[in-house]
């Protein structure tokens, strides 16, 4: 059981990678290409989510596992539900339930990484990790409940909210590989806490440079008055 449980999480993982960089830069948003890579991403995500859980529990504690398969999946499940939710504008209770959890384990999460900076005199690496991951966490979850009581969302809210959560829960898939790779640990020294931010120090701003884009195109935000290109 160990052993297929990692197999097919490594598996799961590696088609979470070529199916997300299909979907991020290859055929047109909202194209056959994108939906297509999109399913798969996300029900591979879903597998390396519940295989991290079963791996937690019934193979070894990992907390790494843990704090990257809850935080990818449910920003990858809220990305999911944005193309729902654009048609009705009513979150469903699975919605608010997946938030609710998100929240908690986010909040719990960054005390975790508090106490764990403070035992270790501010030296721990997993403490700060547990710090950042936690707040982007339930600061994901509390902007989707937000987004939840709003009647009158923006113009094309839905797209952006889509594309910076699955943006998030890629960079996540990425951070995750890399860091899983001991190999690259010790090829890096010292400098390995790098892989830990380099994927969101790449990805975060090529997000922000799409969304402007898309909002200078579809003449929202600060383009709301621009003409269109």
């Amino acid at each position: 059981m160990e052993k297929a449980l990692i197999i097919s999480h490594v598996t799961a993982g590696i088609t979470t990678l070529l199916s997300g960089i299909l979907a991020a830069f290859f055929g047109r948003k909202g194209g056959k290409i994108h939906r297509d890579a999109g399913k798969v991403f996300f029900w591979s995500m879903a597998w390396i989510f519940i295989s991290a859980i079963l791996i937690v529990i019934f193979v070894r504690f990992n907390f790494f596992l843990t704090i990257i398969a809850v935080f990818s999946f449910y920003m990858t499940f809220a990305g999911q539900r944005v193309l729902k939710l654009k048609k009705t504008l009513k979150p469903l209770p699975v919605d608010w339930i997946a938030a609710f959890i998100a929240i908690a384990f986010g909040l719990t999460l960054l005390g975790a990484g508090i106490r764990f900076l403070v035992l270790s005199n501010f030296s721990s690496t997993i403490g700060y990790l547990s710090v950042i991951f936690g707040f982007f966490t339930a600061n994901t979850a509390w902007l989707n409940i937000k987004g939840f009581r709003n009647a009158k969302p923006d113009k094309m809210w839905w797209w952006f909210a889509h594309m910076n959560l699955m943006g998030g829960a890629f960079i996540a898939s990425i951070t995750a590989f890399l860091v899983q790779n001991g190999a690259l640990f010790q090829a890096l020294g010292n400098k390995g806490w790098l892989l830990w931010v380099l994927p969101a120090a790449i990805g975060s701003p090529l997000i922000a440079y799409y969304a402007n884009r898309y909002r200078k195109q579809f003449g929202v935000g600060k383009y709301v008055n621009a003409e269109k290109v």
